[in-house]
């Protein structure tokens, strides 16, 4: 299966941008993947189309030689530009065996660990009132765990204060308790936007709210601040969206800092990564939410991952809020009850549009540029 083109499309589908990968080897097989990185689109796009021709004349089913190929490669690597490329590259040969072959990919991880995946939904809104409204109508609509940030108004003034982001967090979450009960579990999401003594305080009043988790409490760049936050709350710990590979997680899962680890497979090297990821995090007995806000093929991938792979215990799933419009890739997997259902066909079990991709390029977004009151950059 020798690969004889890889395209790169840096694009929009619908309203979102997205870098999808197309791999095609010389009997025809198209392997489809996705390096979609929402702040940087651009990095990991220009990444890729340093590292396809080196794809050309490769044999796709060569994975993990393929994966090593171009990690080591790189003399400068790691990082969410390497990440996001990697997860294309990876996720499109998946893609090709499992077509090759004639079988999901979940059947070359090893199978299915579970029948379907639980899911959890999101919720905005810029007062507590509307995020406890959308928190009951996604409860009604079979979602059995919703995550929520509070922060978005403040986010339209271009703010962000410790003390004021406590008090919005805490006044959403004892709306949406409120709102949906204790039946569903509810995620705490700071984006990493606290430092550790903010974080404490914030943990500290939400028990009495019990969260099933906080998410990002503190800053990524040093995880050791995570220990000053474990040591002063009972409540379960989440990071590493914003970790690129098993490198990234090893400290974090090595000293037990959080319950949960959060690759996006999108992001942390692909499918192939997200494997390691899983069996360094057994090996501390911690468990696994992949972070995802992609579309259907980056989804696709992580449902794949996230059926075989035993410590899954819940996926992000941004679709369900009633957002999931999308033209270039598709389809999203079914839900019932709150959970993903397997997807059918080979591969992965989606489709690509490329003409449609080529024809619509990526238009860049801005976010918002946060300051604290005396003008000094605060974190998004």
């Amino acid at each position: 299966m020798l690969i004889t083109r890889a395209t790169p499309y840096l694009t929009m589908d619908t309203t979102n941008p997205a870098l999808f990968l197309v791999i095609e080897t010389e009997d025809g097989i198209l392997g489809y993947g996705e390096g979609t990185n929402l702040f940087t689109p651009q990095a990991p796009w220009g990444l890729l189309l340093d590292l396809c021709p080196y794809l050309i004349g490769q044999d796709a089913s060569r994975i993990q030689y393929i994966w090593q190929m171009c990690y080591r490669r790189l003399f400068y690597r790691g990082g969410p530009a390497t990440g996001a490329a990697l997860s294309a590259i990876d996720m499109a040969l998946w893609d090709i065996k499992g077509k090759a072959l004639g079988v999901p990919v979940y059947e070359l991880l090893g199978g299915l660990a579970r029948d379907k995946v639980r899911l959890y939904g999101h919720v905005g809104g810029r007062t507590a009132d509307e995020a406890a409204s959308q928190a009951r109508e996604r409860a009604a609509n079979g979602i059995t765990a919703i995550r929520f940030r509070a922060f978005h108004s403040y986010d339209a003034q271009g703010l962000h204060d410790h003390a004021l982001g406590v008090q919005q967090q805490l006044e959403y979450l004892e709306a949406i308790r409120a709102a949906v009960g204790d039946e569903v579990d509810i995620i705490l999401e700071c984006h990493g936007r606290y430092d550790p003594e903010w974080a404490v305080r914030l943990a500290k009043e939400a028990e009495r709210f019990h969260p099933f988790m906080i998410e990002d409490p503190v800053r990524h760049e040093n995880p050791q601040a995570l220990a000053q936050v474990r040591q002063h709350t009972s409540l379960a710990l989440a990071t590493g969206e914003r970790f690129h590979d098993k490198w990234d997680f090893a400290d974090v899962a090595w000293h037990r800092y959080v319950d949960y680890l959060r690759p996006d497979v999108c992001h942390c090297g692909g499918i192939s990564e997200m494997a390691k990821i899983a069996a360094l995090a057994e090996t501390q007995m911690l468990n696994l939410i992949p972070h995802n806000n992609a579309g259907p093929l980056g989804t696709a991938a992580s449902l794949h991952a996230s059926l075989a792979l035993n410590s899954v215990v819940l996926m992000e799933a941004p679709w369900v809020n009633g957002e999931g419009r999308t033209d270039v890739v598709g389809p999203y997997p079914e839900v019932i009850s709150g959970y993903a259902l397997p997807l059918s066909g080979p591969g992965l079990g989606v489709d690509l549009d490329e003409a449609l991709a080529a024809a619509r390029p990526m238009t860049p977004g801005r976010y918002p540029e946060l300051k604290a009151f005396d003008g000094s950059v605060r974190d998004f």
